[in-house]
Parts: C-alpha cells; structure tokens; sequence
C-alpha cells in the first residue's frame, strides 16, 4: 500500500470562500447538499482529512453546477478533522486514522447518506473521494451496489487489493505526488466493466489541488481543478448511461 508523503507535509490554504448549497441534518449526520433537490441521480463526496475546508464546498458547487446532479457531503468524521500539528506527527496520525477513518468506522455514516438519498428519490449515485478518502470510495463500490462509480482524486493509500475488489468503473486522477498507479489501473481493465475506467495524471499539480491543499485563486490550480471535475462529470455521465440507457 502507497501514501503520498506529501499528504503530511502540504498544509491546507487560507480560503474565504462562501458556499451556495445547504447544510442538513439526517438521523444525526450533517451533510452538505447542493444541487437539484429532485435528481434522480447523485454525487457522494468524500472529503480529505481536512473535513470541511472552504475548497470542499467549492468542489461541490462546481461539481453541482457543472452536472445537474444532487451533490452530498456527509461530515463523516463529525467535525474532529487533522491539522497540519497531527499530519507532522505520522505514527500520531495513523492511530488517529485509524481510530475515525477507517471503512468500519465510516460505513454506518455512508449507509445513513444512501438512505438520505433514497428518501429524496435518488436511484443511482457515484462517489468523489479526495486523498484517504479515495480509498474509502474504492472499497464503498466493492460492497455497495448503490454506487455505480468512483472518482479518486488525487489518491492516497493506494491499495492493488482494492483495485482487485472493485465492484464498479473507476476514474484515477493522481498528480506528480502520488504512486504511480499502472499496476492498478491493469487490474481495474481486467474487469468486465474494465473499458470504462479511466486513467489520468496530473503531473503539473500537487497532492490536494482540488480540495484543502488547493488554491482556487491560482489561475493554473483553478484550470487543472475545474479539468478534474469535468473529467469526472463525463465518466459519470457515462456510468449513469450505463444503467440508465433511456438517459
């Protein structure tokens, strides 16, 4: 398994950004959603280990204005979220990781987010993860046939094993920080949903340049972010057509 060791040493950035989507209450979750309240369709983001930084909500209102789809942001680690103090502390972040972060310890919040969505009369919906949460994403399709794809954004723990378990198309958006992923990505096309993953780096960009480590104020961060969700706006437009034919 692979981290990018620049996840425990790029601090997140200083961000005013105001968001336009709604924060919400489900059986004791908050989750952030944006978007159309009636989609049939929607987007499950899982933050970095940064939570609620101003740059997630902005990666939710651009991914909702740029899809058409509901998306949610369930507050999965309940508001204690790392610091730059904790990440230089790596055996520290680790027991804390695995203490709040681990599948086991988010799947209940995930379960509680699909029956949110469910209720609103969602049908079929896909999941964002950003760094840690990528991995989480991965495994979420291995076990929960709700989600019918997976973009995993600039990817940390990178795992062939989830690659192996799979259970959906997956998009790999790694940058020059992250591991090289072709060995996983060979395992993803040996699936029968195989031709529709997707495979693309951003060598120009850092680990977190779409979430808490980005700045959007930066011409070229802002460029790159905004290619990262287009890119992922058209694989899961194609994942949702793949159930949904008549789309």
């Amino acid at each position: 398994m692979s981290y990018s060791k620049a996840c425990c040493s790029i601090p997140p950035v200083v961000s005013d950004y105001q968001h336009t989507g709604e924060m919400e209450t489900y059986d004791g979750l908050d989750i952030y959603t944006v978007g159309p309240k009636d989609a049939k369709n929607a987007v499950l983001v899982i933050y970095d280990v940064f939570g609620y930084h101003p740059n997630a909500y902005q990666f939710c209102d651009i991914l909702a204005k740029n899809c058409g789809w509901k998306v949610i942001m369930p507050d999965i680690l309940h508001g204690d979220y790392a610091t730059m103090e904790l990440l230089k502390q790596f055996d520290k972040f680790m027991v804390w990781l695995n203490k709040v972060g681990t599948y086991e310890a988010v799947h209940p919040d995930i379960e509680r987010s699909v029956r949110y969505l469910k209720e609103s009369g969602v049908t079929a919906a896909t999941l964002v993860g950003f760094c840690w949460g990528a991995k989480i994403a991965v495994q979420l399709t291995s076990e929960m046939p709700f989600f019918i794809g997976a973009s995993l954004i600039h990817p940390s723990f990178v795992d062939v094993k989830d690659a192996e378990k799979a259970g959906a198309p997956i998009l790999a958006l790694p940058t020059s920080d992250e591991p090289d992923m072709t060995e996983y990505m060979e395992v993803l096309y040996k699936k029968p949903f195989g031709s529709q993953c997707k495979h693309h780096r951003f060598n120009d960009m850092h680990h977190g340049f779409c979430a808490a480590r980005g700045d959007y104020t930066n011409e070229l961060n802002a460029q790159r972010a905004n290619e990262a969700i287009q890119y992922t706006v058209n694989f899961f437009t194609d994942c949702f057509k793949s159930v949904q034919p008549s789309l």
